[in-house]
């Protein structure tokens, strides 16, 4: 064999060889990634569990179920029940666990879409009126409510109830959309006042039916309780 034929030989052997060196480099590092993201979790510190999720997103290996599990349980610390919902949603593709579909089941039926525009963003406030009791439900309300303050738009999840927004009051119902915009476009057009329009919530997923252990007269039980 000439020296020229090997060359050859090893040039194409360090080619086929540099995808699965990078393969085993990125799933090294996801398994450092993933296992920093379950210790964090473990002592409940829910911003440096987003932090971990994100960067497993960058990273770009496939995420396993504890992950989206991990990143839903950071979003809905953060009161950001769209995050949570989408990322259960990556999670039951891989296996529908009775505990992301009890969770599923959960959003689907307490909570309701909301997409609110306020052009410029001082010229409207979301109000809740009276807070919820229950804290998850707390936290979603609490986090529209300053984000939609900052910037004027808030598209997410917000628990069954009524509120507020540019001072027209509206409804939030499992299964509805709901869409308030106020804008210069919109009063262009001769609305002065907010219009509301309310259509079927679009990619709801029904898994697994009612929950595993429904309580007879209440809501399903909380992702913390679920077997």
């Amino acid at each position: 064999m000439t020296v020229a034929l090997r060359s050859l030989f090893f040039a194409i052997a360090v080619v086929c060889a540099a995808p699965a060196r990078a393969d085993d480099v990125n799933s090294a590092e996801h398994d450092r990634i993933a296992d920093e993201m379950s210790k964090l979790a473990q002592r409940q510190i829910w911003p440096g569990v987003e932090r971990k999720y994100q960067e497993l997103l960058k990273l770009g290996t496939a995420l396993n179920l504890q992950d989206h599990i991990h990143g839903a349980m950071a979003a809905r610390e953060a009161g950001d029940v769209l995050a949570a919902y989408d990322r259960l949603k990556e999670a039951v593709k891989i296996k529908a666990t009775r505990e992301v579909v009890d969770w599923l089941w959960d959003i689907d039926n307490n909570y309701g879409l909301v997409e609110l525009v306020s052009v410029p963003a001082r010229s409207a406030a979301l109000d809740a009126g009276e807070l919820p009791f229950d804290p998850n439900h707390r936290r979603a309300v609490e986090a529209a409510i300053e984000v939609a303050r900052k910037d004027g738009v808030f598209i997410g999840m917000l628990p069954r109830g009524e509120y507020t927004f540019a001072g027209q009051k509206f409804s939030v119902t499992p299964g509805l959309a709901v869409r308030i915009e106020v804008s210069p476009r919109m009063r262009r057009q001769g609305i002065i006042d907010p219009v509301i329009r309310y259509t079927e919530s679009p990619g709801a997923i029904r898994v697994g039916g009612a929950p595993s252990s429904p309580s007879p007269a209440g809501p399903p039980p909380s992702p913390e309780e679920s077997p």
